[in-house]
């Protein structure tokens, strides 16, 4: 039987497990995604990637640096939920770490599109794609995204006092409710936007995946072993930035504006259980939107064998310092035992 009782606040309380769930799945991509994205970040920027430098690393280095800057500030986030939704800090700093979220989200969906991009291109074209590595439109194209990501999450720092808002027991939300302040229109054509965006960045990636696999069905027979080999990478890579896409974002964007239709009660429901339920799903869809930033160093695996062999080095010099490192201080136990057994 519907709760007529089901109100607005009762609504935004529900989901009690997001608590622990959001200290969980933060603390591991903070783990892991850190030392992740640095090493990422060093290989991109190091002497000998820069010899190199093409048009798809220059957007994996705007990729890894969106990814640095989301998860350098998750601590926040922990503490936020550690205290069970209480924003301790000055509210402009709830804004600021927000906007990080939507510029890591859709910066990292419009350079994945374009990572996919270039490796059509460098399917389509190979000839010229190497003679011309394409650098200025590279960074032409860089700036000009992050510009615009920059410049609409400029909106969510000024109106920051609508997202830091009391809650009945005294404790200050951030980014968990919208009230009178907020406008419905605004609110919903905000959405829709990033649904939008959301769209186009999908088509781009499906559309060069299919381009890129009828280009390969045509030409397979006329292809040579090592042009074959270079091709079959890059759908394999174009496949990831896709899974990606698949796990990370569609299931945020599917149920994002549903759900923002049903807080602003455009959409009206006294059936708690299903709002509950609802609200659940929501915050589930909220964590696996957090996990593209471990996820987004494997898509450069695709593009370079010198990537893979510097992750398989650092990956083993580190192993051999745990290594060595136990090793010593188990010499180091077993010779102060020795020593204690002279003693006494």
């Amino acid at each position: 039987m519907a709760d007529m009782n089901c109100t607005s606040d009762k609504y935004y309380t529900t989901s009690e497990f997001k608590y622990t769930f959001f200290i969980v799945i933060y603390s591991l991509l903070f783990i892991i995604g850190l030392p992740e994205n640095i090493a990422t970040c060093w290989y991109l920027v190091s002497n000998k990637a820069n010899k190199r430098l093409s048009e798809a690393k220059i957007y994996m280095i705007s990729l890894t640096l969106a990814d640095l800057l989301y998860i350098m500030f998750l601590p926040f986030w922990i503490v936020y939920y550690y205290h069970r939704g209480n924003w301790k800090l000055p509210g402009f700093t709830c804004s600021l770490f927000g906007s990080l979220f939507y510029i890591n989200t859709y910066s990292t969906l419009f350079f994945l599109s374009l990572i996919s991009f270039t490796r059509f291109l460098a399917v389509s074209r190979p000839v010229k794609t190497a003679q011309f590595a394409q650098r200025n439109r590279g960074i032409g194209v860089t700036v000009l995204i992050w510009l615009c990501i920059v410049c609409c999450s400029l909106y969510i720092l000024i109106d920051n006092k609508n997202h830091v808002n009391k809650k009945k027991n005294g404790t200050m939300s951030c980014f968990e409710d919208y009230t009178e302040k907020n406008t419905k229109t605004q609110l919903l054509v905000i959405h829709s936007l990033m649904l939008l965006a959301f769209v186009v960045t999908l088509g781009a990636v499906i559309g060069n995946y299919v381009l890129i696999l009828r280009r390969l069905s045509t030409e397979e027979t006329a292809l040579r072993v090592h042009q074959h080999k270079l091709k079959k990478k890059a759908v394999r890579m174009v496949l990831t930035v896709l899974v990606i896409y698949m796990v990370c974002f569609l299931p945020y964007h599917l149920i994002q504006l549903p759900w923002m239709l049903l807080v602003l009660d455009v959409v009206h429901s006294d059936d708690c259980l299903f709002r509950r339920a609802f609200n659940d799903v929501h915050q589930v869809t909220l964590g696996l939107m957090s996990i593209n930033c471990v996820l987004d160093p494997i898509v450069y695996c695709f593009l370079t064998e010198d990537f893979r062999r510097y992750l398989r080095g650092l990956t083993c010099y580190c192993r051999d310092k745990c290594v060595l490192g136990s090793n010593y201080l188990e010499l180091h136990l077993i010779t102060l035992m020795g020593i204690d057994r002279v003693n006494t």
